[in-house]
């Protein structure tokens, strides 16, 4: 048995661009009954990592089987070549219509269910209710580390790499590495060589700068994501400030 999405009503299609602000991500996708805004930062989550790996990512879809005409909604779904991921962001404990749409796509051929949620469906519960889905990857579940018990353990990692980020000799070293990669000789031409050596080791440590080769160094696929991320979250949080700011100095001026 094969899952196909529903094509009418046409399904809300998520583009990259989307995905690259929340703000314009909610402005686009809000609705009014999800007054707290947790439902939309999972779809936003869900919508990311779905695109990331190359998904045709749609949000609040609907899937049946083959020939058939009944349906079910799911919170995101991506499709790529013959693969369907079917997405659900409970931000409860799952109730019988969503145990039911799990059930349907864990028995067919073509699909996976992901759950992504800040509440952690446990796996074993699953195992109960669906024998074989999780052993079997076709239900993978993913926790939001950072509304659990992990929260501390998250935010350390976090803090630890912002603060390496945070200091003005690193981030000279490592913005020019987002264009092409830097020999060791052209960082001591503009550094001070000492402090040259100390910030290589410790960013290399880190898992941030890598060396494919003696004395060149470049960003590691990890150290890329990290620095574009946090050069990202700097210059939204910039604009976001000056907007407030400007809305109290209209506010003031009245």
């Amino acid at each position: 048995m094969n899952l196909e999405l529903v094509r009418r009503p046409a399904p809300k299609r998520v583009s990259p661009q989307t995905v690259l602000d929340y703000e314009i991500f909610a402005r686009r996708f809000h609705e009014a009954q999800d007054v707290r805004g947790l439902k939309l930062f999972e779809k936003f989550f869900t919508a990311s990592k779905l695109i990331r790996e190359g998904y045709d990512t749609y949000l609040d879809p609907f899937f049946k089987q083959t020939n058939d005409t009944h349906s079910f909604h799911a919170d995101a779904g991506g499709l790529k070549d013959n693969e369907i991921i079917v997405a659900f962001c409970p931000t409860r404990e799952p109730d019988k219509e969503l145990w039911n749409s799990l059930r349907e796509v864990s028995e067919s051929e073509n699909a996976r269910a992901l759950i992504i949620s800040t509440q952690g469906v446990d796996s074993e519960t699953i195992e109960d209710r669906i024998p074989g889905a999780i052993h079997e990857d076709k239900i993978m579940v993913e926790t939001l580390g950072w509304f659990d018990d992990t929260l501390e353990d998250t935010l350390r990692q976090t803090l630890r790499t912002i603060e390496l980020m945070v200091n003005e000799t690193r981030m000279r070293m490592l913005a020019p590495l987002l264009g092409k990669s830097a020999l060791k000789k052209e960082f001591r031409a503009r550094i001070n060589p000492k402090l040259v050596y100390h910030n290589i080791a410790e960013l290399s440590k880190a898992g941030i700068l890598d060396e494919p080769s003696q004395g060149t160094y470049e960003l590691s696929r990890m150290g890329e994501t990290v620095l574009a991320e946090f050069l990202t979250f700097l210059e939204r949080t910039r604009r976001t400030l000056d907007d407030q700011r400007n809305m109290e100095v209209k506010q003031n001026g009245r």
